[in-house]
């Protein structure tokens, strides 16, 4: 059986909320789970992401693969490279510290620029002229 780590969308319309499930890849996207994992909600700013470490590295160990969502939200957690670390044969704790060293040195994400709609844009360069 092949497994897939992948999101599970919960929540109302509009208001999407997912859990982190690891599945069967033949089942549907919201199907039966093996185990959940954890969640993910994009709706907070910033987001918010909470996820059991010691089964998502098992089953990464196991050969699970992760989606391409999944795997983003992993990378940013620093659990696909613990992973990978101790791939590599490094202790449970090296990993770990190496892990926090990397996020320490990542830099914090720039803010978005807000640019001013077309409407905006026109209304300005009215006031302007």
């Amino acid at each position: 059986m092949s497994v897939k780590l992948r999101l599970r969308r919960m929540g109302n319309t509009n208001r999407p909320f997912y859990r982190l499930v690891a599945i069967d890849t033949r089942s549907r996207r919201d199907g039966r789970a093996i185990q959940e994992l954890g969640w993910y909600d994009p709706l907070r700013k910033p987001a918010a992401v909470e996820f059991k470490e010691e089964p998502i590295l098992a089953w990464l160990q196991r050969g699970a693969e992760p989606s391409p969502t999944v795997r983003e939200l992993l990378r940013e957690k620093g659990m696909l490279l613990k992973h990978e670390l101790m791939q590599k044969g490094a202790s449970a704790a090296e990993a770990t510290a190496s892990v926090v060293a990397a996020l320490e040195k990542k830099p914090a994400p720039k803010a978005k620029r807000q640019r001013p709609s077309k409407k905006a844009q026109a209304k300005a360069g009215a006031a302007a002229s």
